[in-house]
């Protein structure tokens, strides 16, 4: 461990402009919300979109979201969804690998599992390891996918018939995947809320069973910190950076994710030496490429 890491990456969350950053964070979306069966249907949109450009996939929850607000919130527009009738202002909208059909099928999806549980934390099996119970939580939402596919007009036996955009929305660290979306869900309902960023709504697991929402931001900041050699983006490496991390703070490994992630989606890093920039960061001193 780089000496001197902790009081730096502390130094770091202390000067993060949270609501400048919160601006341009997917959890903004949930934070509409007061209700807590609101905000667990909304952290599901928000965090299995929030892929690419900030201000893309943001233009494409704002239209998901005005849908769910003229139904009566996220979870009655879930529990009302009716394919036939709702789908049609799905259809049309699209994001990169996802078309609108795919917004249909998870939202069938989510209504399967919502007649079963009053949470989705009700899918994570008790017994197994975080990364386990959240591949038992996803292959639960694959399932109910491939239920709802006859009611859409897809003929699907398996997953992998189902269109590849939705299979975007849905991947399991089973598979040797980040799932980077997946973790940064679970820290919004793990961790306690701290911040006004995440909201702590699911008690029975611990933040020290979080791995880091690991995307391309962190990955290279994470690299300049010492905290991984590795270079790709799997769960080998979000895991070594959630290691490196819990010798910091064992307790709550991922509290530093939000800030060092902000400081890669911001500019503030420019991933190379500039002085003028570099001297104003808290990580100047403990950072390879400062």
């Amino acid at each position: 461990m780089r000496p001197g890491l902790r009081p730096r990456l502390d130094a770091l969350v202390e000067a993060v402009d949270v609501p400048a950053r919160l601006a341009r964070d997917p959890v903004r979306f949930v934070h509409r919300y007061s209700d807590d069966a609101d905000r667990e249907v909304a952290a599901v949109l928000a965090s299995t979109l929030a892929y690419g450009r900030v201000q893309a996939f943001s233009v494409v929850l704002e239209r998901l979201f005005a849908l769910a607000d003229a139904a009566g919130g996220p979870r009655a527009w879930v529990q009302g969804f009716d394919p036939g009738r709702d789908g049609a202002a799905l259809r049309p909208l699209g994001y990169r690998f996802n078309r609108g059909i795919d917004w249909i099928l998870l939202l069938s999806a989510l209504q399967a599992a919502y007649r079963r549980v009053d949470t989705l934390e009700a899918l994570l099996p008790a017994e197994q390891p975080l990364p386990e119970a959240l591949s038992a939580l996803v292959d639960a939402i694959r399932g109910d996918a491939i239920r709802a596919a006859p009611v859409v007009g897809l003929d699907a036996a398996s997953f992998a018939e189902l269109p590849r955009g939705l299979r975007t929305l849905l991947p399991r660290p089973a598979d040797g995947s980040a799932t980077k979306r997946w973790w940064m869900f679970l820290r919004w309902m793990v961790r306690r809320p701290t911040l006004g960023i995440d909201l702590g709504m699911w008690r029975t697991r611990s933040p020290a069973e979080l791995l880091v929402p690991l995307d391309t931001h962190v990955l290279r900041i994470s690299g300049f910190l010492g905290l991984t050699s590795r270079r790709d983006g799997s769960l080998r490496t979000a895991r070594e950076v959630t290691r490196a991390l819990a010798h910091l703070d064992p307790l709550d490994p991922v509290r530093y994710d939000f800030a060092i992630a902000h400081l890669g989606i911001s500019g503030a890093c420019r991933g190379h030496r500039q002085p003028e920039v570099c001297r104003a960061c808290p990580l100047d001193q403990v950072c390879t490429a400062g």
